[in-house]
């Protein structure tokens, strides 16, 4: 016999124009010579008959109606899908067929009672005109296919056909509820008898993933299965696995491929006897039955007493109660087991019946039961014989403060089992994901001010973020976006090539506080906020998101620069955490100036000066003014360019240099108050307040101020700057100064900043730092290679 594939698939996917397409197209890519299709009972409400038995048993006079319009149904569909002649002789069939389930109907109004060999029969009828369009259908696309019922096949010889449709009553597992499963597990026993090459699931829920997608969105698809691992997982729950229906393919040894029939190129989910030896994961994947309820018998007579787990489960046997998992202390002081939550109350009084007399004698204390719980179960055949997967399974509940009320462990270890409360499932399951399957530099990031920085930084990452996974295993997952009155939060992340439609959909108020524990999640591995405003009540917090385990990255000067007292506790934060605070962009913005400064430092060289054109704003001012117009204009159009703060005054006062200068002489330990430095403010006086008009409104106040330090600049053949600088004393000041066109400050240009470190190596040529230092670009720059710096950090190979 050639190559043979069985494949079970719902009936009501075939009955349109859609289903038998993708039918062909599964076929015309198939390897095998045979295709063989198990059609389940048909479901659809336009077309199935079994529902006119309860109208016929009813006496119900819309019987007659009801069955007009399914017969109008069928008529309308088979001429829709067959050409005429074809269509003629499905017709036919169907007419007869209709006349003859009338006369059924008939004898069931009549004695108002339905047989189940009457049901089987409509289904059968239903099924053969389902095949036989099919085969029509096949015909037409040049492909030799035929029908036939079930029976009938287990006794063919040899196989003529490309496809055969395989109707009629199919073979059922004790122990199947209703028609589930029905098909596959007709599958799986035809494809044992005929010794088929493989068998295929075509379920139309979903691919088989390591945990249910409802509650961990990010849950990966499960390539492979041994058949010990794909009956654990059926067994709690996999939704696309039904009990019993692999045991036929696993007597003969057969793979069985789990598909979805919504995805018809992805290969799915491969079932064989050993699975995929290969695969690194351990654990193949997590399931949760919920609704269980945990019964406890506990009591001090028990111990040592032969019998007593005999008698107490005999007895749960014998009242048809179904234990799901059972627990002991090795003492023998108590024994737990697991049963449906609806059989709790049963299950109790049966236990107490049986123990009647050991309850009485105070040899057994009390048996109580707990509903509301759930048992979550890891599987995966490669647990066994491995150290340290059950303190991974673990350790990831505790650390998720998911309390563990009962354990289970078959010797086998593909299978570890926990009972916890049901309000606990979801974010066990993540919890538990994210430890077993998330890259181990897979981050929680959480991004404050998504503005012109903070935007630009999210389509930096949504451009790279593939690459960095793949090629460095950093998984960055953009948790929570947040501005000063909205947020928007999501468990598995934004996508942040289109968060701004999600923002302005779906944000909600904004709560710090719920903010913060979403990214500060316990079952990430690492977490992450990124604060991109300018806020001081922001980067006060900081330490103690640290203290929750948050790493932290900032363009925002304002932590930089706080009072001394929070500024060495924000430091020793970091040291005792081991969390990281990481500020390249507060000087600078993407120029590499604070890490200079570190490697200097760290390497034992001798800091004498730092001098700095650090802000972009004043670099582009000075380097373009000349005199030609008044610096008045050159401030508005600076202004509309965005080169300027909204109030430019924050710019012209000096202060954004001071604090900059702050920074750096901080790095060198200097203790240094940015109110104990001497900035040059460049606002004229009594403008300093009042509203932004007000200012631009008087503007010109401050043009004979700057010409004359102009003009007395040319007349030394001198360029004017702002400059901030560090003295060998750590003694501070922002100033404007002016620098011979050789000096390096003199040559920059635009928007550059320029930093100048004079040391012992490089006393008689100081090092020097240029680039541009403002723009989004640029800054958010900085900011995503603070993150690449906190990836290597945690073990990205970067």
């Amino acid at each position: 016999m050639n190559s043979v594939r069985v494949h079970a698939v719902e009936s009501s996917n075939l009955v349109c124009r859609e289903g038998y397409e993708k039918l062909m197209r599964i076929v015309s890519q198939a390897k095998e010579d045979h295709q063989l299709f198990v059609l389940s009972p048909l479901t659809h409400d336009d077309l199935e008959l079994t529902s006119l038995l309860a109208y016929a048993k009813a006496r119900d006079e819309r019987l007659w109606s009801v069955q007009e319009q399914r017969f109008g149904r069928w008529t309308t569909l088979i001429e829709e899908l067959l050409d005429l002649s074809a269509a003629q002789k499905v017709l036919e069939r169907i007419k007869q067929g209709f006349a003859d389930i009338e006369d059924l109907l008939r004898s069931v109004w009549l004695v108002e009672e339905i047989s189940s060999g009457v049901e089987r029969y409509l289904e059968k009828v239903c099924n053969s005109w389902v095949a036989d369009l099919l085969c029509h259908i096949a015909s037409s696309k040049g492909l030799i296919a035929d029908l036939c019922d079930y029976d009938s096949v287990l006794t063919m010889q040899e196989f003529r056909h490309q496809i055969l449709f395989v109707y009629g009553q199919l073979p059922q597992a004790e122990g199947f509820k209703a028609k589930e499963g029905l098909s596959e597990y007709a599958a799986s026993s035809l494809a044992g008898a005929l010794d088929a090459d493989g068998v295929t699931f075509w379920n139309n829920t979903s691919l088989l993933k390591n945990a249910d997608s409802l509650e961990v969105p990010s849950a990966l698809v499960i390539r492979s299965l041994s058949y010990a691992e794909a009956t654990e997982l059926s067994f709690f729950g996999a939704p696309v696995i039904h009990p019993q229906s692999l045991l036929p393919a696993i007597t003969r040894s057969i793979a069985v491929q789990l598909r979805w029939w919504g995805d018809e190129n992805d290969a799915g989910t491969l079932v064989s006897k050993d699975g995929d030896g290969e695969e690194q994961s351990r654990v193949k994947g997590f399931s949760i039955i919920h609704n269980v309820a945990l019964i406890n018998v506990e009591g001090a007579g028990m111990s040592g007493v032969i019998g007593i787990a005999s008698r107490l489960f005999s007895a749960m046997r014998e009242a048809s109660i179904s234990v799901i998992l059972i627990s002991q202390a090795s003492s023998e002081y108590s024994i737990c087991f697991a049963v449906p939550e609806q059989e709790m109350e049963k299950a109790c009084a049966t236990a107490r019946m049986e123990f009647s007399h050991e309850l009485e004698n105070r040899m057994i204390q009390s048996i109580e039961g707990e509903g509301g719980l759930a048992i979550l179960a890891a599987v995966g055949k490669r647990m066994t014989g491995q150290a340290g997967v059950a303190g991974k399974f673990f350790s990831s509940l505790g650390k998720a403060s998911v309390n563990v009320i009962a354990i289970a462990q078959g010797s086998s270890e593909t299978n570890i089992s926990a009972v916890i409360k049901g309000q606990d499932t979801k974010k066990a399951l993540r919890a538990l994901h994210a430890r077993f399957f998330l890259s181990k530099q897979a981050l929680s990031v959480g991004l404050i001010g998504p503005g012109s920085i903070g935007g630009t930084l999210l389509g930096q990452i949504a451009k790279e973020s593939i690459r960095l996974k793949e090629q460095f295993g950093l998984d960055i997952h953009i948790r929570g976006i947040a501005n000063s009155r909205t947020m928007i939060l999501d468990q598995d992340g934004i996508d942040p090539a289109n968060w701004k439609d999600r923002f302005a959909s779906e944000s909600v108020p904004m709560d710090l506080d719920l903010f913060t524990r979403h990214i500060g999640a316990t079952y990430f591995p690492h977490s992450l906020i990124i604060d991109c405003t300018t806020s001081s009540a922001l980067a006060e917090l900081y330490a103690s998101w640290m203290e929750m385990g948050i790493h932290v990255i900032t363009p925002n000067k304002k932590a930089g620069t706080a009072p001394m007292a929070y500024y060495d506790h924000l430091f020793d934060t970091c040291l005792r955490t081991g969390r990281r605070f990481l500020y390249e962009t507060t000087v600078g913005a993407g120029l590499p100036v604070i890490w200079t400064l570190k490697d200097l430092v760290q390497t034992g060289d001798r800091v004498h000066r730092i001098e700095g054109i650090v802000s972009g704003t004043l670099a582009w001012l000075f380097s373009s003014y000349d005199a030609s117009m008044p610096f008045s204009t050159l401030v508005r159009e600076a202004m509309e360019m965005g080169y300027t703060e909204p109030d430019p005054r924050d710019d012209l006062s000096g202060m954004d240099v001071g604090r900059k200068t702050v920074i750096l002489a901080r790095e060198l330990g200097y203790r240094v108050e940015v109110a104990d430095i001497p900035i040059q403010s460049l606002v004229p006086a009594g403008l300093e307040m009042g509203s932004v008009q007000q200012f631009l409104d008087q503007l010109e106040l401050l043009d004979p101020l700057i010409e004359a330090e102009y003009r007395k600049a040319q007349s030394l053949n001198h360029r004017l700057r702002y400059v901030g600088v560090v003295d060998e004393e750590g003694k501070c000041s922002a100033s404007l100064r002016s620098f011979p066109l050789d000096h390096p400050f003199a040559q920059a240009q635009g928007t550059d900043n320029v930093i100048c470190f004079t040391t012992d190596r490089y006393y008689s040529q100081p090092l020097v730092i240029k680039g541009p230092g403002a723009g989004r670009e640029v800054t958010a720059g900085g900011v995503f290679s603070d993150i690449l710096r906190l990836a290597a950090y945690l073990g990205a190979r970067i």
